[in-house]
């Protein structure tokens, strides 16, 4: 394959992505993901059925594989941008406004004032205390894969693959939230 071809087939883009620049445990199929991304973002651009382009053009003296990875990190530091660094071999440093902590903690407040989640009366408190506890805990998960799926969404971007982006860059992501504590939610003993 020439490395000086601006123009290939998708399956030739990921193979090159996955094997120069991106992280190793991206699987093809989120790699696909991604270059439907990298198209809403304009750095692919779709030639024909199968044909993908690649078009900023930095410095001639580079190779393709130095240029997309060039264009990819200076990508990183623009809001539209923000989920490349969790898929590049050598992401820059984050930007300051966008840590998952304040995602995390503002799907929380989110799910705090959310009046469908307050105590609501019913005649199967048992079965409504389980799912309104369970809607409690997920609720701030909920928020931001909406969060990240809507700016993840493009023309060419679907909400399966923002759906599988999402679920990589979560399990990238290196800080936690603290584990709530468990609560009983009934003395009652089933037999």
């Amino acid at each position: 394959m020439d490395d000086r071809n601006r123009e290939r087939s998708i399956s030739s883009w990921i193979e090159l992505l996955r094997a120069r620049i991106l992280v190793s445990d991206v699987d093809p199929a989120t790699a696909a993901a991604l270059c439907c991304h990298l198209a809403d973002l304009g750095v692919l651009k779709k030639s024909g059925e199968d044909h993908w382009n690649f078009t900023p053009v930095a410095d001639s003296s580079l190779t393709v594989e130095e240029e997309v990875e060039q264009c990819l990190k200076d990508l990183c530091t623009a809001d539209q941008g923000f989920a490349l660094r969790y898929f590049l071999n050598d992401p820059p440093p984050p930007i300051a406004n966008d840590t998952p902590d304040e995602k995390i903690s503002e799907a929380e407040n989110n799910a705090k004032s959310n009046p469908q989640l307050l105590d609501q009366k019913t005649s199967n408190l048992s079965n409504l205390q389980i799912v309104k506890k369970y809607g409690r805990q997920v609720q701030s998960f909920i928020d931001l894969e909406k969060s990240y799926t809507g700016k993840l969404l493009g023309p060419q971007t679907t909400l399966k693959e923002a759906r599988k982006m999402f679920n990589f860059i979560l399990s990238r992501m290196q800080q936690k939230t603290e584990p709530r504590s468990w609560e009983q939610l009934s003395r009652r003993r089933h037999k």
